[in-house]
C-alpha cells in the first residue's frame, strides 16, 4: 500500500454495515496520514475462515510494509468458539494481523456510541435499539453514521469496560482497539 503511512486493511464479515462505519476514517479529517481499505463480505462469504482468507489474499496482492495493519472484524454469531479461536491464534502468530470480535454483533459497537448504554445480548435487540437511536427502522445497509461520529470516544470507553477476553463470552466488542488506532493517527 502506498500514498500514506500506516495503512489499515480491514476485512469484515458484513456486506455493508461495517463498511459504512469505517468509511468515517476515509474522510479528510482522519485521512491525514492513514489509508483505510475495507474488504466487505459478499453473499455466502462471511464465515471467520472466509474473512481471513479474503484478508490474506488481498495482503498478497499489495506491497505491505512493516507498519501496515491487517484487521479481521467478525461477529460471534453463536459460532463455535473453536472457529473464532482459530482466527485469534492466526492473528497472534503474524506480527501485523489483528482481530476485533463482537458478541453478539457489530451493531453492538454502533450502540456503544450512546451515553451510558447498556448492551443488549442479541442481534435483534441491538437492531431494535438502533431503530430508537436513528428514530426510524434500522437498515444495516443504509444508516446515519453521522449521528455516531461525534461519540466515538464514548464508544471506546464503553467498549473497554465490556472487553475482558479475546473472544467475548458475554456482550462485548474488540472493535474499539482498531478505532483507537485510527483516531490517533
Amino acid at each position: 500500500m502506498d500514498f500514506f503511512s500506516n495503512p489499515y486493511l480491514v476485512a469484515t464479515e458484513g456486506e455493508k454495515t461495517e463498511e459504512i462505519y469505517f468509511n468515517i476514517f476515509r474522510t479528510p479529517e482522519y485521512r491525514k496520514n492513514i489509508q483505510v481499505k475495507i474488504l466487505s463480505a459478499r453473499r455466502g462469504n462471511s464465515s471467520p475462515k472466509a474473512v481471513m482468507k479474503r484478508l490474506q489474499s488481498k495482503a498478497r496482492e499489495m506491497d505491505l510494509q512493516s507498519g501496515d495493519e491487517l484487521w479481521v472484524v467478525i461477529d460471534d454469531d453463536k459460532r463455535p468458539k473453536e472457529q473464532l479461536q482459530v482466527i485469534v491464534n492466526e492473528c497472534k502468530e503474524k506480527h501485523n494481523y489483528f482481530f476485533a470480535i463482537s458478541n453478539p454483533c457489530f451493531e453492538l459497537w454502533l450502540l456503544l456510541h450512546q451515553k451510558n448504554y447498556k448492551a443488549p445480548p442479541t442481534p435483534e435487540l441491538c437492531e431494535q435499539e438502533l431503530a430508537k437511536l436513528f428514530e426510524k427502522p434500522y437498515d444495516k445497509t443504509n444508516y446515519e453514521v453521522s449521528k455516531l461520529e461525534p461519540y466515538i470516544k464514548n464508544a471506546i470507553a464503553h467498549a473497554q469496560k465490556l472487553d475482558t477476553t479475546d473472544i467475548p463470552k458475554e456482550v462485548g466488542t474488540g472493535v474499539y482497539r482498531l478505532v483507537e488506532k485510527l483516531i490517533k493517527k
